[in-house]
C-alpha cells in the first residue's frame, strides 16, 4: 500500500491567474457563510485573499471524504491557464534525460500507449462539466492526433512540427475558453445537450455500473460545486489536470492490461515527467500539474482519482458521453490499417482495466464482438514478445501518422461517411 502521508502539500493562492473572489463566492454560496461549523469566526471581515487562503487550507472540512491528494483540483478550477507563457524558456525543473527517456518509453510501447490514451479519454469524459468545452469546441468527433508529434519532438523548438502542433493546441484551448466565457451556464448546458444522441447502450451500461462500487460518501467528489451559479467555467487548470490523468492512468496502474509488460519505475517516472513538461508548455501552473511530485505521489493521486471520482461517475453516464465516445471509436475505425474496434468492445476493455464486472455488457456481445474482444486480449498478452510488439507498433505508427495528415478532402469524405451512420446528429443550441 502506498504511503499517503505528506502526499498533498499545502497550496496557497500563489498563482497570479487564480480567481480568488470566484472561489470565495462559490464556497459562501454552497456552504453558507453563517455556518460556523465550516467557516472561521470573523471570516467576513477578512480580505478576499485571506479568505481564499483559509478555504484552500481547510478544504478537508468542506469535503471530509475527499482524498487529500485530490483537494488541490478544486482551487485549480478557478485558475486559468497561462496563455502568455513562452515555449522558448524551459522550466528550471525540467530534466532533459528524463524527458528523452519518457519519449523512448512511448516509442517502445507505441500501440499500448495509443490504446491507453483512448481508454483514458473514455474515463475522463465521464466528468460532465469537463466534457462541455470539448463539445463546444467541436473537437469531440475525432481523436486528437497532433500530440503524437510531441512524443518524438521538441515542442519548444520553433519550426519543428512538435512546436507547431503545440501552438495549435494552445490556440484551440484559448478559442474554447473565449467561447465558454461569452456564454452563461444555461447557454452552455443547452449548447452541450444533443437533440438526437447516438445512444444505443446507455441503459445497458448503467445497469452494470449500478453494482460496481459501494455507496458514495458525502464530500467524496466535488460534484456539489456544479450545482452553484458560481461554478467555474472551462478551460482551466483543473480541466487540464484531469486530462493529464487520462494519459498516465493505464501505464501507471494497469500497464499489462494494454500490453506494457516490462516498464520499470524509472520508465514510468520519465513518462510522467514528460507529461509534466507538456502540462507546463500548455500553460498549467506547477502546483496544479497532475504529474507533479514523486512517482509514488502520482500513483496515489491517480489511484484516488479513479477509485473515488471516475468509477462513481460511471453511474451517471449521460447520452452525450455515449455519443462522443461512439464518435471517437467510429473515427478510430477510419484510420488506415487499424484493427476494427466496436464500441462495446472498447468499453469492456476499458472497464476490464479498472477491474469492473460488466456481465450485462458481456452477455450482449454478438459473435463478431466476442471474437474481437478475445483478439485484443490475446494481442495485449502477445506484446510480451518484442518481435510481435515491434511489428504492431510499426503498423500503428504508420496508421496514426497517415490519419494525422489527412487532407481536407479526405476529412470531408470521412465526415460524409459518418453522416450515414449518424444522419440526425445535431445539438439543441
Amino acid at each position: 500500500m502506498i504511503n499517503t502521508n505528506n502526499i498533498q502539500r499545502d497550496i496557497k493562492s500563489s498563482s497570479k491567474n487564480l480567481d480568488e473572489d470566484g472561489l470565495v463566492k462559490l464556497f459562501k454560496n454552497i456552504f453558507g457563510v453563517n455556518s460556523q461549523n465550516e467557516f472561521s469566526n470573523n471570516f467576513n471581515v477578512w480580505t478576499v485573499k485571506k479568505q481564499c487562503d483559509w478555504i484552500i487550507k481547510n478544504i478537508a472540512e468542506f469535503f471530509p471524504n475527499m482524498p487529500q491528494s485530490l483537494q488541490s483540483i478544486i482551487p485549480a478550477a478557478f485558475c486559468q491557464l497561462n496563455n502568455d507563457r513562452t515555449l522558448k524558456k524551459l522550466p528550471e525543473w525540467m530534466d532533459m534525460d528524463k524527458y528523452r527517456r519518457g519519449q523512448i518509453f512511448v516509442q517502445k510501447n507505441y500501440t499500448a500507449i495509443a490504446i491507453s490514451k483512448i481508454i483514458g479519454i473514455m474515463y475522463i469524459y465521464t466528468f460532465q462539466e469537463e466534457l462541455k468545452p470539448i463539445i463546444l469546441g467541436a473537437y469531440s468527433h475525432t481523436p486528437y492526433l497532433a500530440f503524437q508529434s510531441w512524443y518524438s519532438g521538441d515542442p519548444w523548438i520553433k519550426g519543428t512540427k512538435a512546436y507547431t502542433d503545440m501552438q495549435v493546441a494552445r490556440g484551440k484551448h484559448l478559442t474554447m475558453r473565449k467561447k465558454v466565457c461569452q456564454m452563461d451556464h444555461e447557454q452552455i448546458t443547452a449548447a452541450c445537450t444533443f437533440a438526437n444522441p447516438w445512444c444505443l447502450d446507455r441503459e445497458l451500461l448503467l445497469k452494470d455500473f449500478a453494482a460496481v462500487s459501494s455507496p458514495e460518501k458525502f464530500g467524496q467528489r466535488h460534484t456539489i460545486i456544479n450545482k452553484s451559479p458560481y461554478k467555474p467555467k472551462g478551460i482551466n487548470n483543473a480541466d487540464f489536470s484531469l486530462t493529464q490523468s487520462c494519459f498516465v492512468v493505464v501505464p501507471l496502474l494497469y500497464p499489462q492490461s494494454v500490453g506494457i509488460h516490462d516498464a520499470t519505475d524509472e520508465d514510468l517516472e520519465a513518462f510522467c515527467h514528460m507529461w509534466k513538461c507538456y502540462g507546463y508548455f500548455l500553460g498549467m501552473e506547477d502546483e496544479y500539474n497532475f504529474c507533479r511530485g514523486s512517482l509514488e505521489e502520482i500513483k496515489q493521486r491517480v489511484n484516488d482519482l479513479y477509485q473515488y471520482w471516475v468509477i462513481p461517475n460511471f453511474k451517471e453516464l449521460t447520452p452525450e458521453w455515449e455519443h462522443i465516445i461512439r464518435c471517437l471509436v467510429e473515427s478510430m475505425n477510419y484510420w488506415p490499417g487499424k484493427f476494427y474496434m466496436p464500441f462495446k468492445v472498447i468499453v469492456l476493455l476499458a472497464t476490464d482495466t479498472l477491474n469492473l464486472n460488466m456481465p450485462n455488457l458481456y452477455a450482449s456481445f454478438n459473435y463478431t464482438e466476442w471474437i474481437l474482444y478475445k483478439f485484443h486480449k490475446f494481442l495485449f498478452y502477445a506484446f510480451k514478445f518484442s518481435t510481435i510488439k515491434d511489428i504492431i507498433n510499426s503498423m500503428t505508427r504508420k496508421s496514426m501518422n497517415k490519419a494525422a495528415n489527412y487532407s481536407a478532402e479526405k476529412l470531408e469524405e470521412i465526415h460524409e461517411k459518418s453522416k450515414k451512420t449518424v444522419p440526425d446528429f445535431s445539438i439543441t443550441y
